[in-house]
């Protein structure tokens, strides 16, 4: 029987490479051959168990990019798909059957099914995961055509970075026309977020992030934002709360790692805006808060978590008018084989580093 490798996270830092055999493929399920995996911050969290993980060993890699090598016939009518089809694969595999995958809520599936998260590679047909050579179609997988006419390394930001920002900053942050925008962190999901409220008609977009962000910062202004903000400088949020005119943001989505970086979203915030809360700050850091600026203010708190159906849609589109080099968010290439190193590189471990996208590809 062929095999395949996959990187596997074996535990809290630790990170091998396994050979794992290629499953035998029925009517309803498929395997698709690994083209690129994008290597998310959540993964740097998983890593190093900031945010625990339900189970070890995982093959690590919810941002997924590949070709369908073989789909049953069932999987094929399902999802209008064909073997050789360009595909990207949306990281939560859906149940089809509880309350929040009937109401179109599938990221919040009872059955709490992700690839790259929360299934062991020690369960059959172990391949739950991108960092390797191919990956399982599990018979609820969602998966979507993507043409050959994207580069793969923007292809990659679908079902995760650029998804995740037309859901968190247009469906859930409900920003608009005319809106005022503040995008707290430069980072990959920062300059999705830019994107997004750019596409949504935002009339103002102001970035903010750190010294160390000057090359975020002129990415970030390509992307739409209208102007960028050290937040280390003396009078930070005094200049952007200047910058809307005194009035504050109407939607501030924090984007960071950082729990004062919420503390200061609600102080960019107008009277009944809302604050869009999606940086992992980790499962067990207290995050603490002046509730009477949200409740005197009537401030909205909106968490957001992943991306759905509704979101990768409109991104598959977006990603093939070529209207962005989204390309250019990727600085950092690593090979299977390298797997440990390119999760140290997302969370700047690695001196000398400065990366905004790190993808992995699938050469051992």
């Amino acid at each position: 029987m062929k095999s395949e490798f996959s990187a596997v996270l074996e535990g809290k830092g630790r990170m091998s490479l396994r050979e794992f055999p290629i499953p035998e493929i029925g009517d309803e399920d498929g395997l698709m051959r690994v083209e690129m995996t994008g290597v998310c911050g959540s993964d740097y969290a998983w890593f190093h168990q900031k945010v625990k993980l339900p189970h070890f060993p995982v093959i690590l890699g919810h941002e997924i990019l590949g070709r369908i090598e073989k789909l049953g016939k069932k999987a094929a009518d399902r999802l209008g798909l064909a073997e050789g089809d360009r595909v990207v694969v949306e990281s939560r595999i859906t149940c089809n059957a509880c309350r929040y995958c009937l109401t179109g809520n599938s990221a919040f599936c009872d059955k709490e099914l992700g690839y790259g998260t929360t299934i062991s590679c020690d369960r059959p047909p172990h391949l739950w995961g991108a960092y390797g050579e191919y990956l399982y179609i599990a018979p609820g997988a969602r998966v979507h055509k993507i043409s050959d006419s994207v580069p793969a390394e923007a292809a990659v930001l679908t079902c995760g970075v650029l998804a995740n920002g037309i859901r968190w900053v247009h469906q859930k942050g409900g920003v608009g026309i005319g809106d005022v925008v503040v995008v707290q962190g430069v980072g990959q999901q920062g300059q999705a977020a830019i994107v997004a409220s750019r596409e949504a008609g935002a009339a103002l977009i102001i970035a903010t992030g750190v010294e160390a962000d000057e090359r975020r910062f002129q990415l970030a202004r390509e992307f739409g934002a209208h102007h960028t903000v050290n937040m280390e400088e003396a009078g930070a949020v005094e200049r952007i709360l200047a910058l809307t005119g005194g009035r504050g943001a109407d939607v501030v989505v924090d984007a960071t790692s950082s729990p004062a970086a919420f503390q200061t979203a609600i102080d960019l915030v107008r009277k009944q805006g809302t604050v869009v809360s999606a940086g992992l700050k980790g499962t067990h850091i207290e995050t603490p808060v002046i509730l009477d600026k949200i409740v005197l203010r009537e401030v909205r708190i909106q968490g957001v978590f992943t991306h759905d159906m509704e979101s990768v849609i409109p991104t598959i589109k977006l990603l093939e008018s070529g209207k962005y080099a989204f390309e250019k968010m990727v600085t950092h290439r690593f090979k299977l084989s390298e797997a440990e190193r390119a999760v140290q590189c997302v969370g700047r471990d690695l001196p000398g580093e400065d990366p905004i996208k790190v993808v992995l590809l699938p050469e051992v």
